[in-house]
């Protein structure tokens, strides 16, 4: 069945988003009538009849609707800027595996540096993958996608809970060391292919973050992120989102 994503606040008036019209009317080919899923990124899904059907206006009415949590632990990933068609890839990627948030941080080795100006289209650019991907994969609730700040600034916002920093040359934990039960959230710090500063690590220790080591492979910072996702997905929820629901 067809996804299609429409923010909370077009809920109460049964509107797609334009880009969503178009896609349900001139791609898909949808005619009035038909059945569609809607989900606002948070939770709330919807059963949907198609009631209008144009160019750039589609209408609905709701036929039921529900609402989804996301399980716990949450994973958050703070990853360091790389190239952007691979931060690109590594949020879509990340949305496919259940990644409860993207921040985005500058750090000191980052190759990639992003002007002010180019700040807020890249996190538009970074929400519009997230919302794609979640749409093919089947997840009703985005990650949320932070703006782009510093490592320190990163580390202090992270929610409480286990919190990992992966290091190249790290005598850290292993990750079946690392993991613990009985947790609402987990963090892990990516660091750019240059790896962290000193001065990034000790600011990332004193907001509790442990050192982890991830084996003899150095992984790129994109391929890194994604392995303690999955392993953390795979250790605490047996999959990715937990177990498959029925409703």
């Amino acid at each position: 069945m067809a996804r299609f994503f429409v923010p909370a606040e077009l809920w109460e008036s049964k509107i797609f988003p334009e880009s969503e019209a178009r896609h349900a009317s001139q791609v898909l080919r949808l005619s009035a009538g038909e059945q569609v899923e809607i989900f606002d990124g948070t939770g709330h899904v919807a059963l949907v009849e198609l009631t209008t059907v144009a160019k750039r206006r589609v209408k609905v009415k709701i036929l039921r609707s529900w609402n989804v949590k996301r399980v716990h632990p949450e994973i958050h990933l703070l990853v360091a800027l790389v190239k952007n068609e691979r931060f690109d890839w590594l949020v879509q990627k990340a949305t496919e595996l259940g990644a409860a948030s993207v921040r985005p941080m500058a750090a000191a080795r980052s190759v990639v540096k992003i002007s002010a100006g180019d700040v807020a289209k890249r996190r538009m650019k970074w929400k519009q993958i997230a919302i794609e991907a979640a749409k093919q994969c089947g997840h009703v609730i985005l990650p949320e996608i932070f703006p782009v700040v510093s490592p320190v600034e990163a580390f202090r916002h992270a929610p409480e809970g286990l919190k990992g920093i992966p290091v190249v040359a790290s005598s850290g934990k292993l990750l079946p060391e690392f993991f613990s039960d009985a947790i609402d959230n987990v963090s892990f710090a990516i660091g750019p292919e240059g790896d962290w500063t000193s001065e990034e690590i000790a600011s990332a220790q004193a907001a509790g973050f442990m050192p982890l080591d991830l084996g003899q492979h150095v992984l790129r910072s994109e391929t890194a992120a994604l392995y303690v996702l999955s392993a953390a997905s795979h250790h605490f929820l047996g999959g990715v989102g937990g177990r498959r629901a029925t409703l």
